[in-house]
């Protein structure tokens, strides 16, 4: 019997060891997601501000949804590209980014964030300031690297 008890404890004290390492495993992982995420937003403000509509559509994946503010559903990268075109063809655009939130399941997350934009017409005219919201859901892609595979965003200004 004192055998059994032995076992039954070290087996129970193993599980243990091995179930928090693992937890640590995967607190280190969703860390290093988040931040990962959060680079993404980084480089979304970067892209939006430096005018670059190839480098703003990178972000997407092939089949991404789009959801904007007074618009059908977009479906796929490229029809998300020819929906911005006018405003980077148009528009001189700053953007500062705030990201409210981040969960990350798995190969799937979703991120919360909020800006504030400036619009200047590149023809020249009054500046127009905007403040909205944005909510993306993310894929992990298969080099590890995370793409927006659903959008949605609203002015809070429309």
């Amino acid at each position: 019997m004192r055998r059994l008890r032995l076992f039954s404890t070290s087996a129970a004290l193993l599980y243990l060891t091995l179930g928090c390492q693992q937890r640590d495993d995967q607190a280190a992982n969703v860390e290093a997601d988040v931040a990962a995420i959060r680079g993404l937003f980084v480089h979304n403000a970067a892209v939006i501000n430096a005018g670059d509509l190839d480098g703003w559509v990178s972000q997407f994946t092939e089949n991404a949804v789009f959801l904007p503010q007074g618009s059908a559903v977009l479906k796929g990268r490229e029809a998300g590209r020819e929906f911005a075109r006018p405003w980077y063809e148009q528009l001189n655009m700053e953007f500062e980014l705030t990201v409210d939130e981040i969960e990350v399941h798995g190969d799937w997350a979703f991120a919360r964030w909020s800006y504030v934009g400036r619009y200047t017409p590149k023809a020249g005219g009054e500046t127009t300031d905007d403040v909205g919201k944005e909510i993306w859901i993310l894929k992990r892609q298969s080099d590890g690297s995370w793409q927006c595979s659903h959008i949605i965003y609203n002015s809070d200004s429309a």
